[in-house]
């Protein structure tokens, strides 16, 4: 349904002032604002018009209107349209972290702009880890922490590290270690990660009995190294801040929220529809797939590398959130973070 400019003027009116204020929004409010030149009257019958196409909408007998879904959906695309037309370059971001800021390791930096995130809008912060599937192994590194203790760390492509911590039967043999860091650096270092790949390293028919010992007891490392690109791993900031948000009167009930955060599955599903979409993405109650979604919003954007998507951050909250800093509060986190893997770790 096609809007006049007016018609459209006065429901992003309607719409900026809902969500500063909460309460219903009458005609008398916006007469005079927004740039608006007509009468109280004339505001009435256009409500009258834009509640008829389902834009607008009133609880209970209040004269005032409030947008409903279709409402914020027009006035997001208009949001997002005024963006992709101002010219090219960082903006200030809300968060006011860079590049620079962030932690060198991609899951700390994931836990810091969470934290950031939900700070700066008091908003549900979500980050979606990059899988570990078609990246690369940087470095492989094995450091002795005691005479049985042996602590192995995997860095690959996408900023990921992974450590842990092998306990010996044995004192572990300092050469050993040594021979083992360099054969698995050379051996594996800038090779996509697959069980095939790992299977033909550690077990080399040319290693010695002494050697392949020592690789067999590494092995349980590798298998998870493996089966982690069948894995997501989820960084949530912010909850308590959600709770106690205002506009959660906008939900139903907190159980709602508790319900969401109990069903991860359905917010990973929700963050991987945004890998493809290549800007920011907005879902606002219904358009939501997942029910447990729908008495909220969604504003997610992918990063990573040129041409290769790889996590996702959002916030999610009310269907009365600050859309425009909640935009560009994704869309400067999401840069930040593919200028930190692009920098760091490609």
């Amino acid at each position: 349904m096609t809007l006049t400019e007016r018609q459209r003027t006065i429901l992003n009116a309607v719409t900026e002032r809902y969500i500063d204020t909460g309460a219903p929004v009458s005609s008398k409010e916006l007469v005079g604002r927004a740039g608006l030149r007509c009468s109280s009257s004339t505001v009435r019958n256009e409500f009258a018009l834009l509640e008829e196409q389902g834009y607008l909408t009133h609880p209970h007998t209040s004269a005032g209107r409030v947008p409903t879904d279709l409402g914020y959906r027009e006035f997001v695309d208009h949001l997002l349209s005024s963006a992709s037309r101002r010219p090219c370059g960082r903006t200030a971001s809300p968060v006011g972290l860079q590049p620079q800021d962030l932690a060198g390791e991609i899951d700390t930096a994931l836990r810091q702009v969470t934290e950031a995130m939900s700070r700066a809008t008091n908003l549900l912060a979500l980050a979606l880890a990059p899988r570990v599937s078609g990246a690369r192994l940087r470095h492989v590194e094995l450091l002795r922490l005691q005479t049985t203790e042996l602590m192995y760390v995997f860095i690959v492509s996408t900023g990921r590290v992974m450590k842990g911590v092998v306990d010996w039967p044995h004192p572990v043999d300092p050469g050993l270690v040594e021979w083992a860091r360099t054969y698995l650096n050379e051996t594996l270092n800038d090779r996509i990660i697959t069980a095939r790949l790992v299977r033909r390293v550690l077990e080399n028919p040319e290693l010695s009995p002494r050697e392949a010992s020592f690789l067999r007891a590494l092995s349980p490392a590798f298998t998870k190294l493996v089966d982690e690109q069948y894995q997501e791993e989820l960084f949530i900031g912010g909850t308590a801040r959600l709770l106690a948000e205002s506009r959660l009167k906008d939900v139903s009930s907190l159980r709602d929220l508790l319900a969401l955060l109990e069903e991860k599955y359905l917010l990973l599903q929700a963050l991987r529809a945004a890998l493809g979409v290549g800007s920011v993405m907005v879902r606002i109650g219904r358009e939501n797939e997942a029910e447990a979604l729908q008495p909220f919003s969604m504003v997610a954007a992918s990063y990573g590398l040129p041409q290769r998507p790889l996590g996702t951050v959002s916030l999610v909250g009310p269907t009365r959130m600050d859309y425009e800093t909640a935009i560009t509060t994704v869309r400067e986190t999401a840069q930040s973070l593919s200028e930190l893997v692009e920098g760091r770790y490609e």
